[in-house]
């Protein structure tokens, strides 16, 4: 037994020693993001500031030079701000994933540790599973028996998919199955789950999204923006991604926010492709006035509940616009509900308040044409 644990102990340090260093590494990577995010920002207070007169453009000025100084210092280059942000961005989450990684098979040997001093005391090593694998069998169990294929020859293909899946993308097997188990405890057929499993798992590692967020969110777009097809499913979720690697609101946060979202979106009538790609751009354009994508999501989750309201309405009759002849018009012109509502919403702010209208066209103005290109100049077309 001595060996055996001397040996287990030396791997720990060592698995100990490389978590730190990835610990490390991932934690520089988030103060420059950080420090480039709050580069950024300054950036455009300065310039909003400058272009008014305000009087605090140059005490601002002074900040930004001095955040320009230090990342300049770190190897950042200034002039590409966005891609330095999401290049670090990308470095900062692998960091993560690895050490998660590098946990779980500590944890696993840690377990297997425990197993083997267990059988030296007179108990056979196989009769002492590890935590982790004890784990994952009690997942599988529990998807065999919601989708009825318990002791059944459909149960060993289960492990040998999530296992294959886990291989494939990354994501550690416990969580692939945990994925494949949401799905079919919300309603979803076996076969159906497990085929959509592989760019779930290829999504949530690549985007640093929950397992739990993207199979909610795949659920979503199922049952609210008909999506029932694995392979238009995996056309949605890159179109996600993209635009989320494109703007400031995170494919990440789209996981988390695009199911109550996408409910919105079908009571609007708008489905398919065309709910990603829209509900993408306005969150986009969200995120310029809101301060984060908490905020940005509520403020797009209210708008399109007050869409034809009395209030709104109301508000619109009060500065000469006829809200529901011009909706109207948007929509005959081939807008969905929700492209004609901004539209329309882009005419009262430059009635009401000239100068957030502008912020809102410079919003639209960033929106990617990576994402979609042509569905991002509709976007532009239709908020101008």
């Amino acid at each position: 037994g001595g060996s055996v644990s001397s040996t287990l102990g030396s791997a720990f340090s060592t698995v100990e020693g490389r978590i730190k260093k990835l610990e490390q590494k991932g934690n520089q990577a988030k103060v420059l993001r950080n420090t480039i995010g709050e580069t950024m920002r300054l950036r455009d207070e300065w310039k909003k500031a400058h272009d008014s007169g305000a009087a605090s453009a140059s005490g601002l000025l002074r900040k930004l030079e001095n955040n320009l100084d230090t990342l300049r210092k770190q190897g950042v280059q200034v002039g590409k701000l966005r891609q330095e942000y999401q290049s670090l961005d990308r470095v900062a989450r692998s960091m993560d994933l690895k050490v998660k990684g590098h946990q779980q098979i500590e944890q696993g040997k840690a377990g297997l540790k425990s197993g083997i001093g267990t059988a030296v005391a007179g108990v056979g090593a196989l009769a002492v599973p590890t935590k982790i694998s004890a784990d994952y069998q009690a997942i599988i169990r529990d998807i065999a028996i919601k989708a009825g294929v318990a002791n059944k020859p459909q149960e060993a293909e289960l492990t040998t998919s999530v296992i294959k899946t886990s291989q494939d993308t990354g994501m550690a097997r416990n969580d692939v199955a945990d994925l494949v188990n949401k799905l079919v405890g919300a309603g979803m057929s076996l076969d159906k789950a497990l085929s959509y499993a592989p760019v779930a798992a290829k999504f949530a590692v690549g985007q640093g999204a929950s397992g739990t967020d993207t199979a909610n969110m795949i659920q979503a777009l199922q049952q609210n923006a008909k999506i029932t097809d694995p392979k238009m499913m995996e056309k949605a979720l890159e179109a996600v991604a993209m635009q989320g690697q494109a703007g400031s609101f995170e494919a990440s946060d789209m996981a988390k926010w695009f199911p109550q979202l996408l409910a919105g979106m079908g009571k609007l009538g708008v489905t398919g492709m065309d709910s990603v790609s829209q509900l993408g751009a306005m969150l986009q354009v969200q995120m310029k006035t809101a301060g984060g994508s908490d905020e940005a999501a509520n403020n797009l989750k209210n708008w399109m509940e007050k869409i034809g309201s009395t209030d709104v309405v109301k508000s619109y009759k009060d500065v000469g616009i006829d809200y529901q002849g011009s909706l109207n018009t948007g929509i005959q012109k081939g807008m969905s509900t929700l492209e004609s509502s901004f539209a329309l919403a882009q005419h009262y702010i430059e009635k009401t308040d000239p100068a957030k209208a502008k912020k809102m066209k410079e919003a639209t103005e960033k929106i990617s044409k990576e994402a979609d290109p042509k569905k991002a100049k509709e976007m532009l077309d239709s908020l101008e």
